[in-house]
């Protein structure tokens, strides 16, 4: 996976000066109602010793006004993260495999804890694990055809609107015949689902140097494994259980064996 280059300055300072302004908003707004109370208290007057009062009243509101504001820097800190994400030049096929599980990465708190399933460093782990899943000559095939369709679907707009890219129907069914070919692979799920976490804990990318403990300790286990596999392979679930667009993943393979693919998905739940 390259790396990713600088973040927008122009995006970042659009969004810090949103942010900021919010934050503003929110102090100006709290200060304002305290003085429109009080005055309202005194009949339209307010002295310099009810000012006084109003400003230990306001500190009192620091805890509070913290925790916005924590809040608000994390925001910053997960932009900035999904912000070099987006910039990283990957197929567009790799992007919305990730996008099935996307909403697992660990995202820091208010404490500065990361909550989440998966650290982006796992990523590098995840697209060896994909390759050998699907194998080269699958993956080339699935690459050339999805930017062929992101080309065809953008028309050259950048940023690419990847929600808009997921929806495309021709670009659906690339993303269910992988998960097809993938979950043929775990006909022996118990085996598979071994060689997948020890794959995936040798692959790691290296730990960042302000990862914190949890981060830095991550493996992947039989849990996470489930999760992700579940969330990979979602689509494929929901197309197995629809009469017509089974048909329709029929049609492109013939081969397939419903009772066999449903209990292959069984397994793995």
């Amino acid at each position: 996976m390259r790396e990713a280059p600088p973040v927008s300055p122009k995006l970042t300072r659009e969004k810090n000066r949103a942010r900021s302004r919010a934050m503003a908003e929110t102090v100006i707004s709290a200060f304002t109602e305290a003085l429109k109370g009080e005055a309202r208290k005194r009949g339209g007057f307010i002295t310099l010793p009810d000012i006084e009062e109003l400003g230990v009243a306001f500190r009192e509101k620091t805890a509070e006004l913290t925790e916005i504001f924590e809040m608000s820097f994390n925001d910053a800190a997960r932009e900035q993260e999904e912000l070099k994400w987006n910039q990283i030049k990957r197929p567009a096929f790799d992007r919305l495999m990730v996008k099935r599980f996307d909403h697992m990465f660990m995202v820091k708190d208010r404490e500065g804890i990361p909550r989440g399933t998966f650290p982006r460093r796992f990523l590098q782990a995840f697209f060896l694990t994909l390759n050998m899943l699907l194998g080269p000559d699958a993956m080339e095939k699935f690459h050339k055809r999805s930017d062929e369709i992101m080309e065809r679907v953008m028309k050259g707009i950048i940023p690419v609107d990847w929600d808009l890219l997921d929806q495309n129907e021709e670009m659906q069914q690339i993303i269910i015949d992988a998960q097809l070919a993938i979950a043929l692979q775990f006909s022996d799920a118990k085996k598979r689902a071994k060689w997948f976490i020890q794959l995936v804990n040798a692959n790691l990318a290296p730990v960042p140097e302000n990862a914190s403990k949890v981060e830095a300790s991550w493996e992947m286990d039989h849990r996470t494994f489930l999760k992700l596999i579940n969330a990979l392979l979602h689509d494929l679930k929901v197309a197995s259980g629809d009469a017509q667009e089974w048909k329709h993943l029929k049609r492109r393979h013939p081969d397939t064996n419903h009772a066999e693919l449903t209990l292959i998905l069984e397994q793995l739940s």
